[in-house]
């Protein structure tokens, strides 16, 4: 498996990929990772800053998890998660959490009441 910073930039390239050409949307990089932003994406009302993160597996059987208490005082708007097994990518905004769970399969006991699902964030929250 390639390095983290790697990773990461491959993350970043998938999500960049899927704003311009998917969901046709402008979208500029960091040339300097250290402001906690990726990506700033114009969505032709105003510029969102966006926190990408790859993942590779998933938390138990079904779920990823991202931590995300050092972004609590940042001024990110979406926090774009890159699930990589599946190429797909979720666009959750971003309020605060120190961290986020979001179901990708079913559970082993089927459970659906309080799961929070990937596949409701697909689309970039203008």
């Amino acid at each position: 498996m390639p390095g983290t910073k790697r990773f990461g930039w491959e993350g970043e390239q998938a999500v960049s990929r899927d704003l311009l050409i998917n969901q046709g949307l402008d979208v500029y990089q960091s040339v300097v990772d250290d402001n906690l932003c990726d990506l700033v994406v114009d969505t032709g009302k105003k510029l969102k800053r966006v926190q990408v993160k790859a993942r590779a597996t998933l938390r138990g059987n079904s779920s990823i998890e991202i931590k995300l208490a050092k972004y609590t005082k940042s001024k990110i708007d979406v926090i774009a998660i890159w699930y990589k097994p599946k190429d797909i990518i979720a666009y959750v905004p971003y309020k605060g959490e120190e961290f986020l769970l979001l179901a990708v399969e079913t559970a082993k006991n089927n459970q659906e009441q309080g799961r929070n699902w990937f596949y409701r964030y697909m689309e970039f929250p203008l």
